[in-house]
C-alpha cells in the first residue's frame, strides 16, 4: 500500500453529499468526459500540493466524440479555515472566501520513455490561469474539529467546482493537469503559510462519461519518493504516470462541449 495515500484521505472515509456549489446536472450529450462527484457531494478524498510536494496533478482521459470543448471543470476540496486550522480552532464566517490563482494545462497524449520506462505527456497544447473565490470550510463543531454537513455527516473539507474556459477543438486523447502555488510547492512557492496550503484537488470513485486511458492511475510530478512503487516506472519530480495503488481514485474533472 502506498505509504502517503492514507494521509491524503485522512478523515474522509465515507465522504458524502450536499453543497450546491458542486456542478449541477447536465445532459450527457453536453459532456465529453465526466469524473466529477455526483450532484450534492459535500466532500471528497483529495490531494494537496503542500502535503504531497507536487506542482501539477491530473489524468489522461479519452473524450467521447465531441465538437469544440468549451470548458474544463475541476473539483477542488478546501480544508482552509478563516481562522484556526482544520486540526483545531477552525472558525469561518459563513460564505467567506479566499483568492486562489490556479492553472489548467492540457497536453497531447502520453508516450513511454524508452530509457527510463516512465510514461510522460506529449507537448503542451495550452494553459490558462484563473483566480477563483474558494470557500473556506465551515467552522468546527463544539466537540470536534470537523463540521457537520447538510448530509448529516462530519467532514474536514468542502468540495467545490472551478471552471476554465478552453474553447478549442481537442483530440480524443488528452492529458489535463491543474497546479497552484503553496508555501513550499508549485512552480513559484509562496514562502509563507496561506489558505492555499489547505486547498486540495478532488478525487472521485469512478468515471461516468468517457474513459481513462490508464485506469487506476494519476498523472503528477510529486517530489515525494515512494519506496513502494513495486517496480512501476514512476520518476519522482517529473510529470509522469503513477500507476501504483490508485484504484478507486480518479482526479475529478468534466470536459463540456460548447
Amino acid at each position: 500500500m502506498k505509504k502517503y495515500l492514507p494521509l491524503a484521505l485522512a478523515g474522509l472515509v465515507g465522504a458524502t453529499m450536499t453543497a450546491p456549489s458542486i456542478a449541477g446536472a447536465m445532459t450527457s450529450h453536453n459532456v465529453a468526459y465526466e469524473s466529477t462527484p455526483v450532484r450534492g457531494t459535500v466532500s471528497v478524498p483529495s490531494l494537496g500540493p503542500e502535503a504531497y510536494g507536487f506542482n501539477q496533478i491530473g489524468n489522461e482521459v479519452l473524450l467521447r466524440p465531441h465538437a469544440t470543448i468549451g470548458h474544463v471543470k475541476v473539483t477542488m476540496e478546501s480544508w482552509a479555515c478563516e481562522s484556526g486550522s482544520w486540526q483545531a480552532g477552525c472558525t469561518t464566517t459563513p460564505g467567506a472566501t479566499f483568492k486562489a490563482p490556479i492553472t489548467l494545462r492540457l497536453y497531447h497524449y502520453s508516450s513511454r520513455n524508452s530509457t527510463t520506462g516512465e510514461i510522460k505527456p506529449g507537448k503542451r497544447i495550452m494553459k490558462v490561469t484563473r483566480t477563483f473565490n474558494i470557500r473556506y470550510r465551515p467552522s468546527a463543531g463544539s466537540d470536534t474539529s470537523k463540521f457537520m454537513g447538510k448530509d448529516g455527516e462530519l467532514h474536514n473539507g468542502i468540495a467545490q467546482t472551478i471552471s476554465f474556459p478552453v474553447n478549442r477543438n481537442l483530440a480524443n486523447d488528452v492529458v489535463w493537469t491543474v497546479g497552484y502555488d503553496t508555501a513550499t510547492s508549485g512552480l513559484h512557492p509562496l514562502g509563507a503559510a496561506s489558505p492555499m496550503d489547505s486547498l486540495n484537488v478532488g478525487l472521485s470513485p469512478t468515471t461516468r462519461v468517457g474513459h481513462d486511458r490508464f485506469p487506476d492511475s494519476i498523472m503528477w510530478d510529486t517530489r515525494v519518493a515512494d519506496p513502494e512503487h513495486q517496480g512501476a516506472r514512476f520518476v519522482a519530480g517529473e510529470l509522469n504516470l503513477d500507476r501504483d495503488m490508485w484504484a478507486g481514485y480518479v482526479p475529478a474533472a468534466r470536459f463540456t462541449v460548447r
